[in-house]
């Protein structure tokens, strides 16, 4: 599966990779420009056969549908939006159609 994350300033296409780490680290797979320090993953899981986002250290900042992030599934597509921030987060699943 081919994963898009966009945000303000930045797109970048990540294909068929099991953990895809996002936040202001520059180590980051996907870097977010913020006054504060934000990391989360976006990871696959084995048992649902689909991606989910974890927010594993508990950083209020990261909202979803304005309240904080903990754990979420990945629908089609998704927004994420970033406290006291203009800030926001598109991340878009796209299935491979078998050839």
């Amino acid at each position: 599966m081919d994963i898009i994350i966009s945000s303000n300033n930045s797109e970048k296409i990540f294909t068929d990779k099991n953990v895809i780490t996002i936040g202001t680290n520059p180590g980051c797979n996907f870097k977010l420009n913020l006054d504060y320090e934000v990391f989360f993953t976006i990871q696959y899981d084995f048992s649902l056969k689909n991606y989910v986002i974890l927010n594993t250290f508990g950083n209020k900042n990261i909202l979803f549908r304005s309240m904080p992030l903990k754990c979420l599934e990945l629908g089609s597509i998704n927004r994420l939006f970033f406290k006291n921030s203009n800030e926001n987060l598109n991340i878009k699943l796209l299935n491979k159609i078998p050839a």
